[in-house]
């Protein structure tokens, strides 16, 4: 991976795009060239109609117009919400699971990178994510995810612990809430500077920018979605650079190629829900079986003594009921011999316009989120 220096130089610098054609890997939503086997659904098609046929299994095309589909989307979710309502975590995840199944069957037509609907918002991504693919079927679903990150990477956002805007790319995680940001910030400013550090799981950098904004020399960003990677060069191409700061982007598992040195700060917000893994995406939200002790296993290994790794948590999985005990907590007891705790800093969850109701509103009302600094020894 290209190394990339600099820190961005405010809010002026998000008006450059960057440039040059997609990387060969980059994970995108799957497509479909033959259209065998998928029955055409015609705007005025009852919504019922239609239902009846996504029960039998069958594959349906939403066809001519962009409005159309939307309805029977939207339709969709309401009549599966109602059928299967979400009381807990569980339930809510069985809605999820239902819905997904319905919508799987739900294509639309491309051709030469246009939607073949009337009214359908443009996507340039359409045509880069598959150059040479004159027609293909993309889920529907995929679609309004891909538009909905294109807006995301196109006009930003802002996250109060810097000073621009962010522009994650397609597949990046990217928090939408900022209690344990604004933990590691405030953290950061007591403790005098450290020279080097590696982001664990980057993600779209945001931990990186906040170690850069207070004086980490080095910075070594490792992930293993090259989405991810690909998202943090482009952040940097946007915003320019300064000889003085560096941030070395590496598509690698845990450390990569970084060797950490005493005195060092290791960062990771490991993802925060228990489940099977079923794609590469999937691991910026959920973590399988034995993961924590695989990271510590690692930072074992790898870490000297003296070197400092500050982990960031949330208690949603035990306030939901997936787990009765702290994953973090478990690691550190089953490594006692190797690390320290030396401080667990705790922030109530504080989302400002949550849309958040139901069951999921009053989980988070007990929720925290957490920064534990942990010593090398």
């Amino acid at each position: 991976m290209t190394a990339q220096t600099g820190s961005p130089s405010g809010r002026s610098a998000q008006s450059k795009s960057p440039a040059g054609p997609l990387p060969p890997d980059i994970i995108k939503p799957e497509i479909r060239q033959d259209p065998s086997g998928i029955r055409h659904m015609k705007p005025g098609t009852p919504f019922r109609q239609i239902h009846r046929l996504l029960e039998q299994g069958a594959d349906l095309c939403l066809d001519h117009s962009f409005g159309f589909a939307m309805s029977f989307y939207s339709w969709l979710k309401k009549h599966l919400a109602a059928r299967h309502p979400a009381m807990d975590y569980q339930s809510e995840k069985r809605q999820r699971e239902i819905r997904h199944r319905y919508q799987s069957s739900l294509w639309m037509g491309v051709r030469s990178g246009v939607p073949i609907m009337e009214r359908a918002p443009h996507n340039p991504w359409l045509k880069e994510f598959y150059p040479g693919q004159e027609l293909y079927y993309l889920r529907f679903t995929d679609f309004l995810g891909m538009n909905g990150a294109r807006q995301w990477f196109e006009k930003g956002l802002s996250l109060a612990s810097i000073e621009f805007r962010l522009h994650p790319f397609y597949g990046v995680y990217f928090p939408r809430r900022e209690s344990h940001l604004v933990l590691f910030d405030q953290w950061l400013s007591a403790q005098a500077p450290f020279e080097r550090a590696a982001d664990i799981g980057t993600g779209c950098g945001i931990l990186s920018f906040i170690m850069q904004k207070h004086g980490i020399g080095h910075i070594h960003a490792t992930d293993i979605n090259p989405n991810a990677i690909y998202s943090l060069q482009q952040e940097l191409s946007r915003h320019g650079q300064k000889k003085h700061l560096t941030i070395i982007p590496e598509l690698a598992d845990l450390t990569g190629s970084f060797r950490p040195q005493t005195g060092d700060l290791l960062v990771c917000n490991p993802p925060w829900i228990p489940a099977g893994i079923r794609h590469t995406l999937d691991l910026a939200t959920y973590y399988e079986a034995g993961f924590f002790q695989r990271l510590f296993g690692h930072l074992r290994d790898k870490c000297p003594a003296g070197s400092t790794i500050a982990l960031l948590f949330s208690d949603f999985a035990i306030q939901a009921g997936i787990i009765d005990q702290h994953p973090i907590e478990v690691a550190l007891d089953q490594f006692r011999d190797d690390f320290s705790l030396r401080e667990v800093l705790q922030r109530p969850v504080i989302e400002q316009g949550s849309k958040a109701t139901g069951w999921l509103s009053r989980l988070r009302e007990k929720e925290k989120t957490a920064l534990y600094i942990i010593g090398r020894v």
